[in-house]
This record gives structure tokens, sequence and C-alpha cells, in this order.
């Protein structure tokens, strides 16, 4: 006798089954996207940082220590940015020399609730000298004027993707501070400037909110703070 039945599935088991599939995938692929983008972004400030770090030690070493460098007169002012940059950029592969325009993005920088306009825009304040990495990080250099006595000499804003979207503090748009120690990455301060408090906190709705996380990026190799509060960490870093 023949068996006429056939191993197979149905047409209907077979739609089910890629219901199935396109269910799982419509639930783990944007989770798989994100976590993508968020070690792009782990890795891309920590090239960055390597390259200022750099930067800086040549520096040093052709220039003696920062203390003696002039980065003057005074802080909030281009000359003052424009002299601590030309002591940096021949140690810096650029793609472009931006001045005080260009490099970044004409859109206003969001802080980190994504709603509130940055306190430190790149292309509204016009303190800031500015360059493009080979890559296509932008930098804006400001100088203190001086060192302050606790060792603090001025900042690099970065955009790690250029003029490109989101243009975000504590997403794409960070901040290291460069201090009589070298380049350090910014965390969260522990008091007031005379604007008020530079920060990395979750749901915080300050202006001055995000580009402050570029020590917890680096450290803890990922953007946890978008999703939690990770404030009693932030202050052990």
């Amino acid at each position: 006798m023949i068996n006429s039945s056939k191993n197979g599935f149905t047409l209907a088991e077979t739609l089910i089954t890629l219901g199935i599939i396109g269910v799982v995938a419509a639930m783990t692929i944007p989770t798989l996207m994100s976590a993508y983008r968020e070690k792009a972004v782990v890795n891309q400030l920590k090239r960055v940082y390597s390259v200022l770090n750099q930067a800086f030690k040549l520096a040093v070493v052709e220039n003696d220590e920062i203390e003696g460098w002039d980065i003057g007169p005074q802080e909030d002012n281009l000359q003052s940015s424009q002299k601590l940059y030309l002591i940096l950029k021949p140690h810096i592969k650029l793609s472009e020399d931006c001045g005080t325009k260009g490099c970044f993005s004409k859109n206003t920088y969001k802080a980190l609730n994504g709603k509130s306009a940055f306190a430190w825009q790149p292309t509204t304040h016009s303190m800031y000298a500015k360059a493009r990495l080979l890559d296509g990080t932008s930098l804006a250099f400001w100088s203190r004027g001086k060192c302050s006595d606790d060792g603090k000499c001025g900042v690099i804003f970065v955009d790690i993707n250029g003029d490109t979207l989101p243009n975000q503090a504590g997403l794409d748009y960070f901040r290291f501070d460069i201090t009589t120690k070298g380049i350090i990455p910014s965390t969260s301060a522990t008091e007031n400037n005379k604007y008020g408090k530079e920060i990395c906190e979750y749901k915080n709705n300050s202006n001055q909110n995000g580009a402050n996380c570029t020590r917890w990026v680096i450290t803890k190799e990922n953007l946890d703070y978008l999703r939690r509060d990770v404030s009693s960490q932030m202050s052990k870093l």
C-alpha cells in the first residue's frame, strides 16, 4: 500500500510561522539598532578623547606646562580661545579650520531633555575657535584666559558626527575640560558656576544638562543616563 501523506507545512502553518518571525523581528530589531548606535557613540567619543589627549601631551612637550601658556587675556574672549586652539592645532590632524563659523550645525543644539536649548551653543556664541577632525568630528575651543586655582584652563566641546542630527547634549554633543593635569572628560559639577550647574542627570530639565555626560560614556561605555538616574554612580567617577 502506498502512503500518500507528505511531510511539510500547510499554507496556514507557514503564514503563522512568518507572522511569529515578523513579531519577534519587530520587537528585537529596534533594540539591536539602539544598542548599535549607542556603541558607536561610545567608540567615537573614546577616539576623540585619545586624539585630544595626545595633542595636549605633545603641546606640553613643545611649550612646557600649560600654566605658562599664553591663553589670555580673559575668559569668554575669542582671542583667548584662538590662542589656546593654535597651541594645540599643530598636534591634531584636521580636515578644516573653521575659524568662528562653520563645522557645527546651524540648528539649535538641545539639552539632554531634547526640549530646552542647550546653554552653550557652538554657533551662536562668538568666543569659540572651531575646527573639524578628519573623521568629521567638530571641535569648539574655549579658554578661561588663564588656569584657575583648581587647575581648569579651558574647554573643548565636541560634536562627534559634525553637523548631522541629533545635535543634542549627551547624545552627540559632549564636553572635555582642559586642565593642568591634561584633557579630562567632563562629569556633573558638584558646585554651581556663575551661570548655574553643568550636569548629566536623568530627566533634569536644566539647559546645562547633557554635555557633561562625557566621563560616564567613556568610563561606563554606555548611555544609561538616558534610561535611569545614575547620579549616585556619577559622583564616584
